[in-house]
């Protein structure tokens, strides 16, 4: 007698075959490239513009001078914003002000779930690390070279960037 061949395992995790363009899950695809890329600069104006405005009132207040101490608690402000911003974000909803214009979210790379504060702190520091290696921002482009189309910041923090 002939026997068929032993049926395919289910996938280990939330994603199915990473081989193929289909997403993570049934329903669920990766977030573009272009999405992506828009979403980061519209946070990073956002971010911009909220730390302009704290230098700015921090220069008003101290005279023309930045060296007062309401200015220096206002610009160690803005050094907060620019460093709890993206985690802040990504830990509470998964999404960042530019990346619900798109409907992206980050998510779990093991199980598309909640991204907790570890996650997304360490997934922060995966943008730093995307930027300075060899000077190039070789971490930024593996996006076109990851199946699931993760970079160095989702491979660090165990997320994965998808559709709402």
């Amino acid at each position: 007698p002939v026997v068929p061949p032993p049926a395919a395992a289910a996938p280990a995790y939330w994603q199915s075959d990473p081989t193929g363009p289909t997403g993570p899950a049934p329903g669920v695809e990766f977030a573009g490239y272009g999405a992506r890329i828009i979403a980061y600069i519209i946070d990073t104006i956002i971010i911009s513009i909220g730390v302009g405005i704290l230098v700015f009132i921090a220069i008003l207040l101290g005279g023309g001078d930045a060296s007062g101490p309401v200015a220096i608690i206002l610009i160690g402000f803005s050094i907060l914003l620019t460093l709890v911003y993206f985690p802040y974000f990504w830990q509470r909803d998964g999404q960042t002000p530019g990346m619900s214009i798109f409907d992206i979210r980050v998510v779990r790379d093991r199980d598309g779930g909640k991204v907790d504060w570890l996650h997304a702190i360490l997934r922060f520091i995966g943008y730093g690390i995307n930027s300075i290696v060899f000077g190039l921002p070789i971490g930024w482009l593996w996006v076109f070279v990851d199946k699931r189309r993760r970079g160095w910041m989702d491979l660090i923090g165990s997320t994965v960037v998808v559709k709402s």
